[in-house]
């Protein structure tokens, strides 16, 4: 009986042990941490501009769109032949950034020429001889950080006889100095580019009229400028 009663009182201090230890555990203070810091990207002072000597070099750049084919297959895909554009650019002063360009629609792209020069340029509504209504224009209205090193665009889209605002994703990739053993044609030289993209409403905004294409259509835009050192 001693033995019992013995064994009994050893498993209740065993287990009131581990009870206190746990209650221990869980009651000390929190541990205070610093706060967590949001994180702001740094931007460099790089400035390019057309007045400085920097060339559009759309060899190397290139305009390119999809869209959801019969509004909700695989994606019909393209590109323009013909397009240039510009900028100005500060990389730490947005309100000093800008961009504009133009594409000709009549030279779109999208490897099968029959599709290209028949039902696509129908679509558009290019008149022949007009170079107004064969004209979409892209035009910067203001600039903000978006403080992971891109920026956040409002831009005005002119297509298909009608303006309105867009949201552009504009990306910047550097200066990269290229010298005369580089092998690069044109060197010594320093090349920049630039990527940006949007989405348009093709039908409910600019008033298309397709059955081949979705409501939403996405614009990529890859801009290369040189400047001659």
């Amino acid at each position: 009986m001693k033995k019992q009663n013995l064994i009994f009182n050893l498993v209740v201090l065993v287990v009131g042990f581990f009870i206190i230890a746990e209650i221990a555990s869980c009651t000390h203070d929190d541990e205070i941490f610093d706060p967590i810091e949001d994180s702001t990207f740094e931007y460099g002072g790089d400035i390019i501009k057309v007045s400085d000597g920097y060339n559009f070099d759309k060899t190397h750049s290139s305009v390119r769109w999809e869209s959801a084919y019969l509004a909700n297959s695989a994606l019909l895909t393209g590109r323009f032949n013909n397009f240039e554009g510009t900028v100005d650019f500060i990389q730490n002063d947005p309100e000093n950034i800008s961009f504009s360009g133009k594409v000709l629609l009549s030279t779109v792209n999208t490897g099968e020429p029959g599709r290209d020069q028949g039902c696509l340029v129908g679509t558009f509504g290019i008149v022949e001889g007009d170079i107004t209504s064969d004209e979409a224009t892209l035009v910067s209205k203001s600039v903000a950080f978006d403080n992971n090193g891109g920026y956040n665009v409002k831009a005005d889209l002119t297509f298909h006889g009608v303006t309105s605002e867009v949201d552009f994703k504009l990306n910047y990739s550097g200066i990269t100095f290229f010298d005369e053993g580089s092998g690069v044609f044109g060197a010594p030289l320093n090349l920049v580019g630039f990527t940006g993209e949007f989405q348009m409403n093709a039908k409910s905004i600019f008033g298309i009229e397709s059955s081949n294409i979705a409501d939403l259509v996405t614009v990529k835009i890859n801009m290369q400028f040189k400047q001659p050192i």
